[in-house]
C-alpha cells in the first residue's frame, strides 16, 4: 500500500496500525480550481493527492487524507508565521472547532475507489496571551493545521474532544479500516487502543503529557 503523504503523524498512525505501507509526497498544489466549502476542500484535496499518486503507481493501492481545522466555516490552515498561529490560536481559544478528515482510497488492481469524511468536535480551554505566546515559541504550531498538535505539547490546550482521536492527528483509522474493506484490501484486525473512536467528551488538558 502507497500512502500519499510524507506526515510525520499519519506515517506514525499506520506504523502502529500493523499496516504495511511506504510514504510517498504527492506532490500536488493543494489549492484548489475553485473556492470550496470545509467538507468539499477536505474530499477534494484527498482525491486530488490519492490520484497524483496513482497516476505514478499502476497497480497499487494508494491512501491519501486531508485534515483542516473549522470554526464557524473558515478553515484554519498551517499558520504562515508565528503571528498568524497565534491569531488563530485566538480565535480558536475558549471555543468548540470541527476536525474534518477526507480519505480518498483507490486500489489500481481493481479500479476500485471509496472515500469518506471523519469529523471531531474539539473543545480548547481558554488560553492567556502568556499561554498563547509560550506555545508558538515552542515551534510546535508551525505545519500544524489549525496551529496546534493534539499528539504534542497542544493537548494541553485542549479541555475535551468528541469523536475520534486519530481523526484530529490526521488518519481516521476507523475510516480508513472501512474504505479499505470497500475496495477488497485486508487489514490487521486490531488497531492501537488510544486511536479507536469514542462517542463521549474527553478531558485532556488535566492528563499528563505523554
Amino acid at each position: 500500500m502507497l500512502l500519499a503523504s510524507t506526515s510525520a503523524r499519519r506515517i506514525d498512525i499506520l506504523t502502529r496500525s500493523g499496516i504495511a505501507f511506504r510514504a510517498i509526497a504527492p506532490g500536488i498544489d493543494e489549492r484548489p480550481p475553485v473556492p470550496l466549502g470545509p467538507l468539499r476542500f477536505v474530499a477534494w484535496a484527498a482525491q486530488a493527492k490519492a490520484e497524483a499518486v496513482a497516476a505514478k503507481a499502476a497497480g497499487r493501492v494508494v491512501v491519501a487524507a486531508d485534515t483542516e481545522v473549522v470554526l464557524h466555516g473558515r478553515i484554519f490552515g498551517k499558520p504562515k508565521d508565528g503571528a498568524e498561529a497565534a491569531a488563530f490560536l485566538r480565535a480558536l481559544s475558549g471555543k468548540t472547532h470541527q476536525v474534518y478528515t477526507g480519505v480518498h482510497v483507490i486500489d489500481g488492481r481493481s479500479g476500485r475507489r471509496a472515500r469518506g469524511i471523519s469529523r471531531t468536535h474539539v473543545t480548547m480551554r481558554e488560553l492567556s496571551a502568556r499561554e498563547i505566546d509560550t506555545y508558538v515559541r515552542s515551534g510546535e504550531p508551525q505545519d500544524k493545521a489549525g496551529a496546534y498538535a493534539i499528539q504534542g505539547k497542544g493537548r494541553r490546550l485542549i479541555a475535551s474532544i468528541r469523536g475520534p482521536y486519530d481523526n484530529v492527528v490526521g488518519m481516521p483509522m476507523r475510516l480508513l479500516t472501512r474504505l479499505l474493506g470497500e475496495c477488497g484490501v485486508p487489514v490487521p484486525a486490531t488497531n492501537p487502543d488510544e486511536l479507536q473512536q469514542t462517542s463521549h467528551p474527553r478531558p485532556l488538558a488535566n492528563r499528563p503529557h505523554r
